[in-house]
């Protein structure tokens, strides 16, 4: 498939939204989650991340970095371009989501925010999974959005070599030194799903980005790309018509006062519609017609909150639509992220560099006097009582109308991480009730409530006050 960037029209497509394996593709959503973190101050170029065991023991391609190696996350991000380094992918993906499959579930939960309706991811690398799956529509998608909102970091996937520990690393992507005009993106490559590319090609005026899945060789794969983008081309259109496409993330965060509300009333927040598919080429096709068009630009407004977000894979009433699955892989012990786990909650975020909720009692005011009574945060038990009581049983699949709240987080990522460190250290409370984080608009930022729900009335409570007692805040309130 190919689009006009300049004006979102298709120019190409020929099995555009086939399922599809995107092997080493997957390393453009790991490198948006990277730019993303960096923008909100989270990380920057010069942060070091440290190969882990897990990283180490990836397939080739790889640098061959030994555990506990350290490289910054511009060097890693060099690496994913250049030389597709999987042991690099795996390390940056534990560095930000505690675990590969953690960091997978927030890859699929971005993919779906941003358009991709039809992609899930299940690590960081694009390594063998039969469950991974794309189609290109949706890595065309994710093309566009890696230039329209981190124009700045984009240029890096015109690097053409890098080099680490005394070697030097040609880009796979030879496009970039034999074909006029290209700017990037990614190669990928696994036996299951061929030669893979991505490619964005700049020339007099014109703009066109392009997928082909599939290739039999590496060479037989750069000359179907060519022979695209070249037909492209010649229909592309100088004038610039398309808008970049919102950014559906928390921007730069700024400092918030002591006595600052984080949570506040729920807001309706854009999200971008998925490139919308093209007519069936065949009668015995079902789907209806839709325009020729690709309509990043466009957006839909998405009810958060007392509303129910619409769309066929919407979570249930309790979870909103951009929740995060309950965590059900928990970070290795010898992991520093579940080190971190282990220490009692506190109810800021200093790691985070900007962002320093209220406490929850105060959240839980403010969620009183904008959506209705909230049940008042229970109180701290004495230490007799809570020494002679034990966890209650848990049904195994809890429906109550009750939800928990532990903070108020920057971003997903944090809210995620919080809630699995929360299910760690107190697993009997926890263990069979879905997690999720609820955005909500504070002031010219987004928030993450990190909740658990399913719970009765009296559990809530109970629950809440045992949880106090182990030094992790939280609230009571119905859910929405």
């Amino acid at each position: 498939m190919a689009i006009d960037a300049n004006t979102g029209e298709i120019l190409h497509n020929q099995g555009g939204d086939q399922e599809v394996f995107p092997a080493s593709l997957t390393k453009m959503m790991t490198l948006y989650m990277t730019f993303e973190l960096i923008e909100l101050g989270r990380m920057n170029y010069a942060s070091k991340i440290k190969m882990t065991p897990e990283g180490a023991a990836r397939a080739p391609s790889k640098l061959n970095m030994k555990p506990g190696e350290e490289l910054t996350v511009q060097e890693a991000i060099k690496a994913l371009v250049t030389k597709s380094a999987n042991d690099v992918a795996t390390a940056l993906a534990q560095h930000i989501g505690g675990t590969e499959a953690n960091f997978a579930r927030l890859m699929t939960a971005k993919a779906r925010e941003i358009g991709m309706t039809r992609t899930t991811f299940r690590n960081a690398s694009g390594l063998p999974d039969p469950d991974q799956t794309t189609t290109a529509r949706d890595m065309l998608t994710l093309g566009l959005r890696l230039q329209d909102d981190f124009p700045r970091h984009y240029k890096l996937f015109n690097t053409r070599t890098f080099s680490f520990s005394g070697k030097t690393y040609r880009n796979h992507n030879t496009l970039l030194r034999t074909y006029e005009g290209t700017d990037g993106i990614k190669t990928g490559y696994t036996r299951a799903s061929g030669f893979n590319l991505v490619s964005s090609v700049r020339r007099d005026g014109k703009h066109v980005v392009a997928a082909v899945f599939g290739g039999k060789t590496a060479r037989a794969r750069n000359a179907t790309m060519q022979r695209v983008l070249s037909s492209a081309l010649a229909k592309a259109s100088r004038n610039k018509t398309r808008k970049p496409a919102l950014v559906a993330r928390a921007p730069q965060p700024k400092p918030v006062r002591q006595n600052q509300r984080v949570a506040e009333a729920p807001v309706r927040a854009p999200q971008p519609q998925p490139l919308p598919p093209p007519a069936p080429t065949a009668p015995a096709a079902a789907a209806p017609e839709r325009p020729n068009k690709i309509a990043v630009a466009r957006v839909r407004p998405v009810l958060m909150g007392n509303s129910t977000t619409a769309g066929s894979e919407a979570p249930p009433p309790e979870a909103p639509r951009f929740a995060t699955a309950g965590a059900t892989a928990l970070p290795p012990a010898q992991h520093e992220n579940y080190a971190r786990a282990q220490q009692a909650f506190p109810r800021f975020v200093p790691e985070t560099g900007a962002l320093r909720p209220s406490t929850l009692q105060a959240q839980a005011a403010h969620l009183e006097a904008a959506s209705g009574p909230a049940l008042a945060p229970p109180q701290q038990p004495p230490p007799q009582q809570v020494a002679a009581r034990m966890p209650s049983p848990r049904p195994s699949a809890p429906t109550g109308d009750f939800q928990i709240q532990i903070g108020a987080y920057a971003n997903v990522a944090e809210a995620e991480r919080r809630m699995n460190a929360a299910r760690a250290r107190a697993p009997d409370l926890l263990g069979s009730y879905t997690s999720f984080a609820m955005p909500v608009a504070s002031g010219s930022s987004t928030l993450y409530r990190a909740r658990f729900a399913g719970f009765d009335s009296a559990g809530a409570t109970r629950t809440c006050s045992q949880l106090r007692s182990m030094q992790i805040d939280c609230f009571v309130t119905r859910g929405q």
